[in-house]
């Protein structure tokens, strides 16, 4: 399988989520203001000036149709919000400091405070500041102001820069009170999954071992009496033995497995992966839809352990010639569908699946359980020599947007084999 997913941390996608957010905000806010100085201005103000406009206008229309782009080279370099600052004060210069287009230009400053730290803020706050006082100079004596207004305006610049930091270090205290949630998340689903793990030793690799230490036990004996018997007891601690072994190296697997670290769509592809190799079985995976960048933990542990289960089936018992796996995000809810084309078999009358636990088949209702657990439900079709198709169906946690760097994953497909 290739072309797996990669994100950066929940933290970091959290904090250039907002980041995102607030930088085309600000950049509406600043069309707005610009079209209400033209809107205040005179009905001809000049060639220059009405270049100038046009000049602005377009820069604003251009960087909040192609943000994606514009931010992060904004981002890497201050001095693109310096060169904004010299066209704004060529507008300022025509239009008039004292004029309608001053808040206008106290936006270059706002949104250098969102995006830098104190460094390049306080380098874009200076560059308007001296030009401001350019302006100034070079306005016409009628024009001119009181020596108190002349110094108040370009205060505008730092406090509007510091508002701007402000609002910076507020989407930091959140990012950081977001990942404390989230390790809390992790270390309640890791408890979860170390009394799980202590279940399932219990139940079966104890059990099989201790089988196995009692016909150990009475090997020698029959060894004696009945030579045939002990062959046949030979065998069959040979069979434990390895299913023993195999219940071992799964529950060696759930404490290494990386998945459950990952963004969702990225452990869906990397469980099928690892699977397909695994198993030697044919696999797809689709994925649709956007998915939120702060999933909580418990949830994205629970889709991806039914994953797992429901691949584990397959191998068990389907024998199975190709596997489609399909994660989808819809507007209410997340869906994942494991289909084979396997055996398949009747599924009990009514879907009640805690039948199956009756003859031993513990796996769909371990997952049954996973779905409730999750607010989720498991939905289960199949035919004998139809295939088998396993649906778990969870409702939208309320969570963050999505920021630009979240992949757009309508409609991708990966195979693996």
């Amino acid at each position: 399988m290739s072309g797996l997913i990669t994100l950066a941390r929940p933290d970091e996608r959290s904090v250039r989520t907002r980041l995102a957010v607030t930088f085309r905000l600000l950049l509406l806010l600043r069309g707005l203001l610009l079209a209400m100085a033209v809107v205040l201005l005179a009905d001809d103000p000049g060639p220059r000036l009405g270049l100038g406009l046009v000049v602005l206008g377009a820069e604003t229309v251009i960087a909040s149709a192609a943000w994606r782009r514009v931010l992060p080279a904004v981002q890497r370099m201050p001095l693109l919000c310096c060169l904004d600052a010299l066209l704004v004060f060529a507008v300022l210069a025509e239009g008039g400091v004292f004029g309608p287009f001053f808040l206008f230009t106290v936006m270059t400053a706002a949104i250098a405070g969102v995006l830098y730290t104190w460094g390049p803020v306080l380098l874009v706050c200076v560059t308007q500041i001296a030009l401001s006082f350019v302006a100034m100079a070079a306005a016409a004596p009628a024009d001119r102001h009181s020596p108190g207004l002349l110094i108040a305006l370009p205060v505008f610049y730092p406090l509007a820069a510091c508002a701007g930091v402000a609002l910076r270090t507020l989407f930091d205290q959140y990012a950081e009170s977001e990942a404390v949630r989230r390790r809390a998340e992790a270390a309640v689903a890791a408890a979860d999954e170390r009394t799980r793990l202590a279940r399932e030793m219990h139940d079966s690799l104890a059990k099989t071992l201790q089988g196995l230490t009692m016909s150990v036990a009475t090997l020698p004996h029959w060894i004696r009496k009945c030579p045939d018997r002990a062959e046949r007891d030979a065998q069959d601690i040979l069979a434990a033995l390895q299913v023993a072994a195999r219940e071992a190296r799964g529950l060696i697997a759930d404490l290494r497995e990386d998945a459950y670290g990952m963004p969702l769509p990225s452990a869906v592809l990397h469980v099928a992966a690892g699977w397909s190799h695994a198993s030697a079985v044919p696999s797809s995976v689709e994925t649709q839809g956007w998915f939120a960048d702060d999933i909580p933990v418990a949830v994205r542990y629970e889709i991806i352990s039914v994953l797992k289960e429901a691949l584990t089936n397959v191998e068990r018992h389907a024998r199975a010639g190709q596997v489609d796996i399909r994660l989808l995000s819809s507007a209410d809810a997340l869906h994942l569908t494991v289909r084979d084309d396997g055996a398949g078999f009747a599924p009990p009358a009514g879907g009640r699946l805690d039948l199956l636990a009756r003859e031993g088949h513990y796996g769909l209702v371990g997952m049954a359980e996973r779905a409730r657990r999750i607010g989720g439900r498991l939905a289960l079709r199949s035919d004998p020599g139809g295939g088998t198709t396993v649906t778990i169906v969870v409702p939208h946690v309320p969570g963050a947007g999505h920021w630009s760097d979240a992949p757009d994953v309508s409609g991708t497909e990966r195979r693996a084999s």
